[in-house]
């Protein structure tokens, strides 16, 4: 959680309680009493549900103790067409290597990582863990892939120096703010570890109602428009601390007021901003301080354009190059890979429900003003005219292609504007 040691993280998924000291022998009797009554609410809810293919893969029908990170996901079939020439298979758990190469997914919340790690899982038969650790899979573990929405609020820093290099998921803001809003409401607005953990086979499930989306909206549309900016270029400036609200440097006692939204009100947060005078520079000590090599992705996908059947391939084709002969990174041939985007995408041989298999209202009833999309296309013109131009070659082609995304996104803004 960048900064922090022990403070709380409310809204959303977000707490983390840390316990210092000896516990009373009361305390602990009570602990225990309550911890039985959630096992016995657990087993009720577990019989009580009917059978479906639980959310998280890493747990789908996995028949040994040996819980590693590798798995077998695609078998290939030779002297067929590109799209069919590979069929997918239940997981097989095998032992894990120390040099494990590891790639950290980030996205704002909601924002299609899914959709990305069950491509890199496809790919190389290797699993992918949640930041907050929330299925059954060993904590202290290395693994392939880690999804994460760090420095959000909904995310946590929780893979300490494990990460080699981060591929960032980028979603139009207008349906991200929507599928980060499904989530909360399908984990019924989790404040703790355990609620989330409760809630984790009920996510990709149902859409709230519209009213529930209104309400939202009003309470959390413009921080959360800013926390959608805030968040991208935190990962494309590696780890450069900013204001959530201005968009200004600012330093790290604000940035963990920012992460941990439930400390200060958004009016105490702006007032310890304005109060800020020469501010330097600063970067997320995970970023600078050896926890990763660099903080910057080395590659930047479109949710939007890894979904659909004319630009998916490619997509996942990035994601591939990026791994590509790094220790213990077996990739399946590039003749394959149209296929392993089939499976996932068109024929969902996963088990594992994505943003599509959602029921409720029809997408087109959760609607933006045009006050609220006059304000996305403003934070998109802005981040558009801030890398357009690269004064660093490394970063170049990475900012040329997030200006493409981003292009993108304001011309969809404005056929939304036309269509209200």
């Amino acid at each position: 959680m960048g900064y922090y040691k022990g403070k709380y993280q409310h809204d959303g998924l977000t707490t983390t309680l840390k316990h210092k000291g000896r516990m009373t022998l009361f305390r602990f009797g009570g602990l225990v009493v309550l911890f039985g009554g959630c096992l016995n609410l657990i087993q009720t809810a577990r019989r009580l549900r009917k059978p479906r293919p639980p959310v998280y893969s890493s747990l789908r029908n996995l028949k040994s103790v040996d819980y590693s990170t590798m798995r077998k996901l695609v078998t290939v079939i030779e002297n067929e067409p590109e799209g069919e020439n590979c069929r997918w298979v239940e997981p097989e758990m095998v032992n894990q290597t120390e040099d494990l190469f590891s790639t950290i997914l980030v996205a704002y919340p909601g924002s299609g990582k899914r959709a990305a790690f069950l491509q890199l899982e496809g790919l190389t038969q290797l699993l992918t863990q949640d930041d907050w650790s929330l299925n059954d899979r060993p904590k202290d573990a290395k693994y392939a892939f880690i999804k994460t929405q760090y420095p959000h609020h909904e995310g946590v820093w929780a893979w300490g120096g494990k990460g080699n290099q981060t591929i960032y998921v980028l979603q139009n803001p207008r349906t991200a703010l929507q599928t980060y809003m499904f989530l909360l409401h399908e984990i019924n607005y989790a404040d703790g570890w355990m609620s989330s953990r409760l809630h984790r086979f009920d996510t990709f499930k149902v859409r709230p109602s519209v009213d529930e989306w209104i309400d939202f909206k009003r309470d959390r549309f413009t921080r959360e428009v800013n926390s959608w900016s805030w968040h991208l270029e935190y990962w494309m400036e590696n780890g450069l601390l900013r204001d959530v609200f201005t968009h200004n440097l600012t330093n790290p006692e604000i940035m963990d007021g920012i992460m941990n939204p439930s400390i200060y009100t958004e009016a105490e947060l702006s007032t310890f901003q304005d109060a800020l005078s020469d501010v330097n520079a600063t970067f997320d000590r995970h970023c600078v301080e050896g926890d990763m090599p660099y903080c910057l992705p080395v590659a930047i996908v479109s949710y939007e354009k890894l979904m659909q059947e004319s630009t998916g391939p490619a997509e996942v084709g990035k994601l591939a190059r990026v791994i590509q002969n790094q220790p213990s990174m077996n990739v399946v041939d590039e003749s394959v890979w149209k296929c392993v985007w089939k499976k996932v995408i068109i024929e969902k041989d996963t088990g594992v429900r994505i943003d599509s298999d959602r029921e409720g209202p029809d997408m087109e009833t959760y609607r933006f003003t045009v006050g609220e999309v006059e304000t996305i296309i403003d934070e998109l013109e802005r981040l558009k005219e801030k890398y357009s131009t690269s004064q660093l070659s490394m970063t170049a082609p990475l900012y040329e292609e997030l200006v493409s995304y981003l292009t993108e996104y304001i011309a969809d803004q404005y056929s939304y504007l036309h269509s209200l």
